[in-house]
C-alpha cells in the first residue's frame, strides 16, 4: 500500500510524515522544496506477534505501508480558480506523476494557528484549503481526460472498435462529472469501467483521507472539530481523522514505554500511526491474512472480497497459477491450538477452494502444483 501525503504549503505535511514514519525529515522552511520524502514502515499487528510466539519461526515479516510526502504546490488564488481563469493544475508535472502511482491520498488540512508559521493565503481557513486542493486535482484530471479524448476521437474515426467506444463513453462521463465539480470517487463505476480508466491514475478517483492537523491547545476541541467536518466524512471513499501532528511527531521519537506513559498523561488513545492505519485500511477496503512455517510468519495485505487464489498470487504468482486448495484457520484458533500440527489433529484446519473469500485474520497454507 502506497499513500501520498499532500496539502497546501506550511500545513504540516512533513510533520505528519515524521509522526507516521518515525522519521526526522526537515520541516519548517523546508516546505518550499520540490522533492519528496519517502518511507516504508512496518504495520504493527499484535496478531502477527502472537503467531510468532506460538509458531516460533526464524523470522517475522509484517505488512508494510509506503508513505510519500509530496511537496506543496505554489500559492494559488481560489477566487480565480472558481472564476475559471485557470484550467491547469499548479502542481509540477513530476509531482502529479508521483501522485498518480499511489493507492490513496492523505490530505493534511491546517487547523492549528501559529503566527511564526504564516499561512500562504494570510489566514487559516481549512474549508478553503480543501476546496483549493480539490480544484487542483480536478484540473489535473480534466487535462488528462481532454488530451486523451482528442486522440481517441481521431483514432475512432479510423477504428470504430467496441473497446474504443467504451473508453470514449466512460471518459466522457468522467469529464462531465468533473465539470460539475464532483470528484470521480463519487461515481458508481462498474468493475469493467473502473478497469478501463485505472491506468490513468486519476487523482479525484483515489480514496481520500483528510488529516485535520490541530495544535496541542485544541485537543479538548477534537469532538467539535470532527463535527464541523462530518459532511466530508460522509462523502464516498472519503474519511476524516484529527491529529495533533507536532505532538504526535514528538511522541514518535520516544521509545514504546515512554510513549505509552506520555499518551496516557495527555489523554490520547491510540497513536497517530495506529489510527492512520486503521482508517486507511477501512477506506481502501483492505484486510490482513497470514502465512506461517518454520522459516517465517508473515502478514499480507488483500482487498476485501478477494479469493484464496488471489491471495495465493499475492504470495507468489506461481502459487496462483498452480493453486489446488488452501488450508485455512483463524489466527486465534491456531494460537489456541499451539501450532499447525495440533490444529490438524483437532480437525481445525478447513480445506477451501479457489472461490473462498479470505477473511481478515485468517491464516492460509497454500497447496499448489509446481508451474513451469
Amino acid at each position: 500500500m502506497k499513500i501520498g501525503i499532500v496539502g497546501r504549503p506550511h500545513v504540516g505535511k512533513t510533520t505528519v510524515f515524521n509522526a507516521l514514519a518515525r522519521s526526522a525529515a526537515e520541516t519548517g522552511n523546508y516546505g518550499g522544496r520540490q522533492q519528496t520524502n519517502l518511507s516504508t514502515i512496518a504495520v504493527p499487528d499484535k496478531r502477527l506477534e502472537r503467531l510468532f510466539e506460538v509458531l516460533k519461526p526464524k523470522k517475522m515479516t509484517p505488512a508494510t505501508i509506503n508513505y510519500v510526502d509530496i511537496a506543496g504546490g505554489p500559492k494559488v488564488d481560489l477566487e480565480k480558480l472558481l472564476a475559471g481563469e485557470r484550467r491547469e493544475s499548479s502542481f509540477p508535472p513530476a509531482l502529479l506523476a508521483e501522485l498518480r502511482t499511489v493507492d490513496a491520498l492523505a490530505h493534511v488540512v491546517r487547523i492549528f494557528a501559529d503566527e511564526t508559521v504564516p499561512h500562504v493565503d494570510g489566514s487559516v481557513n481549512p474549508e478553503r484549503d480543501i476546496d483549493t486542493v480539490a480544484l487542483e486535482f480536478t484540473f489535473a484530471d480534466l487535462q488528462v481526460i481532454e488530451d486523451r479524448l482528442v486522440r481517441l476521437r481521431k483514432q475512432f474515426q479510423n477504428e470504430k472498435s467496441p473497446a474504443l467506444q467504451s473508453e470514449l463513453r466512460v471518459l466522457a462521463e468522467c469529464q462531465q462529472t468533473l465539470e460539475e465539480g464532483v470528484p470521480l470517487r463519487s461515481l458508481e463505476l462498474s468493475a469493467a469501467d473502473e478497469k478501463r480508466i485505472r491506468g490513468y491514475g486519476f487523482l479525484t478517483l483515489k480514496p481520500l483521507l483528510h488529516i485535520l492537523n490541530i495544535g496541542e491547545s485544541q485537543l479538548d476541541a477534537v469532538a467539535a472539530i470532527q463535527g464541523r467536518f462530518s459532511d466530508y466524512a460522509e462523502q464516498r471513499r472519503t474519511a476524516v481523522i484529527v491529529l495533533a501532528a507536532q505532538l504526535e511527531m514528538e511522541i514518535a521519537q520516544l521509545d514504546e514505554a515512554d510513549a505509552e506513559v506520555f499518551m496516557a498523561e495527555m489523554g490520547l488513545g491510540a497513536s497517530a500511526l495506529a489510527r492512520f492505519i486503521n482508517t486507511s485500511y477501512r477506506l481502501l477496503g483492505l484486510i490482513t491474512f497470514f502465512t506461517g512455517g518454520p522459516k517465517e510468519v508473515r502478514a499480507w495485505t488483500l482487498r476485501e472480497g478477494q479469493t484464496a487464489v488471489e491471495a495465493a498470487s499475492v504470495i507468489h504468482t506461481d502459487f496462483g497459477r498452480g493453486f489446488i486448495r488452501s488450508e485455512t484457520i483463524y489466527w486465534e484458533e491456531l494460537a489456541a491450538c499451539g501450532g499447525f500440527t495440533q490444529a490438524r489433529s483437532m480437525g481445525k484446519l478447513r480445506a477451501e477452494g479457489k472461490t473462498h473469500q479470505v477473511q481478515d485474520g485468517e491464516v492460509l497454507v497454500i497447496l499448489a502444483n509446481p508451474t513451469s
